[in-house]
């Protein structure tokens, strides 16, 4: 199969912009509701661009925000687009513990079930937590009823990260006759090392050329690759807050100017549409499973952006 007859997996974390891991010190859950919301003008400029490049994608809701624009939720299906789950509060999986987390994910999935008349079958997890930390998550996702989860980064981060995980789908967790299929973030390997790649600030931060240079390699592979992006990433005019982030260090607004140009050209240079779309092109009977994995911290990796 050739580079252009792969469909690679378009998404964004509907998520507005004082909702991010990186604020989470500064802005309050209980506080969310006194900042300016600029979610739905911002989500809508999103599936505008889409249309114009007739792509259809997978939008992660963070229920939260669902829960005050049901008719956003309802515009994105409408358009076409899947729905999956980003949770409700974005706290990190690994800080939430089981049982919080359980919680999070029930009232995201009865929120947006509620909007929809269906059920969501997608899950991602705020700034990509499913770690070796919090495995125990796969569990829960299983008994929720989750078929796919979007939320492994193969790199080494601070914040997130399993460095030995398979770099493309794979069957990561089975109970009985349901099974759980990992759809990692994208990462290039060159010189035994993953470099990352997915879109968010990878995207806004690092040279065009190298986004095109790294889901070229993976097309060539025979394999899709996951480009993912925040409506607030497409809007330089946001509120400014100070902020050191989770690391010491906060790439929030770092070129948030150049987002919308470099989207626009991987929505003419690739082939797009929805995780699901991805994941039955792909074939789910081929995929490996989780015995493939290599051991956590293998082929160390570096990554130090969001």
């Amino acid at each position: 199969m050739g580079t252009s007859e792969i469909t690679n997996a378009f998404s964004v974390d509907v998520e507005d912009w004082y909702q991010v891991s990186d604020f989470e010190a500064a802005v309050r859950l209980d506080e969310w509701d006194r900042y300016e919301s600029r979610v739905v003008a911002n989500t809508r400029r999103i599936l505008k661009m889409l249309a114009e490049f007739k792509v259809k994608g997978t939008f992660f809701i963070l229920t939260w925000n669902a829960e005050r624009h049901p008719e956003l939720v309802e515009e994105i299906a409408a358009d076409g687009h899947e729905i999956a789950s980003h949770g409700y509060s974005h706290r990190l999986v690994y800080e939430q513990g089981r049982e919080l987390y359980k919680e999070d994910l029930e009232r995201s999935q009865e929120i947006l079930n509620g909007i929809l008349g269906e059920p969501v079958r997608g899950y991602r997890a705020p700034s990509f937590s499913v770690t070796s930390q919090s495995m125990w998550a796969l569990d829960v996702m299983l008994e929720a009823g989750i078929e796919y989860d979007s939320s492994i980064f193969p790199v080494q981060d601070s914040l997130y990260g399993i460095p030995g995980a398979l770099r493309f789908p794979f069957v990561i967790h089975e109970s009985g006759h349901r099974r759980l299929v990992e759809f990692p973030m994208t990462t290039t390997r060159v010189a035994g090392r993953n470099l990352p790649l997915g879109g968010g600030a990878y995207l806004r931060m690092l040279p065009y050329q190298y986004m095109r240079w790294g889901m070229r390699r993976v097309n060539r592979e025979g394999e899709p690759a996951v480009v993912y992006l925040h409506p607030w990433e497409i809007d330089p005019a946001q509120p400014r807050l100070k902020t050191r982030g989770k690391r010491g260090f906060s790439t929030h607004y770092v070129k948030l100017h150049a987002m919308e140009e470099k989207l626009r050209r991987l929505l003419s240079e690739f082939r797009f549409g929805p995780m699901r779309q991805v994941l039955a092109e792909r074939g789910s009977a081929e995929l490996p499973s989780r015995e493939a994995l290599l051991p956590l911290g293998a082929a160390s990796q570096n990554s130090p952006i969001t």
